[in-house]
């Protein structure tokens, strides 16, 4: 699980993503943006550890799925 601060001024790192995946990196990036007053969700499909087409991912989201993927955020 990734927290973090999706606005300023929000300051408590309400905002978060994960990713889950089977063995093939097949899976879903789970992210819930917090405000001060709204939340939203998102879920985008992963196949084979890549964001479809249509999707783009945070970076936020990206570190999710490289720490699912058993991969440092460096590699």
């Amino acid at each position: 699980v990734i927290h973090f601060d999706a606005f300023e001024k929000t300051g408590q790192g309400l905002s978060y993503c994960v990713a889950m995946l089977d063995r093939n990196n097949n899976g879903v990036v789970f992210s819930s943006i917090c405000g001060q007053e709204t939340e939203r969700s998102y879920v985008k499909p992963i196949e084979d550890g890549r964001v479809a087409d249509n999707y783009k991912l945070t970076k936020e989201e990206e570190q999710a799925l490289r720490q699912a993927m058993g991969k440092s955020f460096r590699d």
